[in-house]
């Protein structure tokens, strides 16, 4: 009968070694950061590394696109833009920028669901600075929920502004 030496056919369980680094979770890049910055040094453009910040970087660039501006889908975007030269003329212009971002969303981001659009009160100083320069400016705040992900109480506040 032959003698088998297994002394060198691997380790045993109790000789484990168990390092951290082996089990955490690396993040994975996502998507593209706008404004496109490169803070990170790791790749050519910073990347979102969280769906829910992912998903409020698209909805700002959805809402502050107006259409035409988006080569190839020339209808993307909210197109607010037009209703500000109207922003104190017209008593509708709210109504209407809710209307056109639920659209919007709606038809490119079909998985957000808006709670609420409001506008948000300027302070008295930006308020002299724009009827100085002789401009209309308005700041939302929307509230939205992915259902998908049960993520809910999200919110952006975009700013637009521009002559009047």
């Amino acid at each position: 009968m032959a003698n088998f030496n297994f002394k060198s056919s691997g380790t045993r369980i109790s000789d484990r070694n168990v390092s951290p680094d082996k089990f955490t979770k690396k993040l994975r890049d996502i998507g593209i950061k706008t404004p496109l910055t490169n803070n990170q040094e790791r790749q050519i453009f910073d990347m979102h590394q969280s769906p829910v910040d992912q998903i409020k970087d698209n909805m700002r660039n959805l809402i502050l696109t107006n259409a035409g501006e988006r080569l190839g889908l020339y209808d993307f975007g909210a197109d607010l833009n037009v209703l500000l030269f109207d922003l104190h003329n017209n008593t509708n212009v709210e109504s209407e920028m809710v209307e056109r971002i639920q659209k919007a969303v709606e038809k490119y981001m079909p998985g957000v669901s808006i709670s609420e659009v409001s506008e948000v009160e300027l302070d008295r100083h930006e308020k002299e600075e724009v009827n100085r320069m002789g401009m209309a400016k308005i700041r939302l705040r929307i509230i939205y929920d992915i259902p998908s992900a049960r993520i809910g109480n999200q919110s952006i506040e975009v700013t637009l502004q521009c002559g009047g």
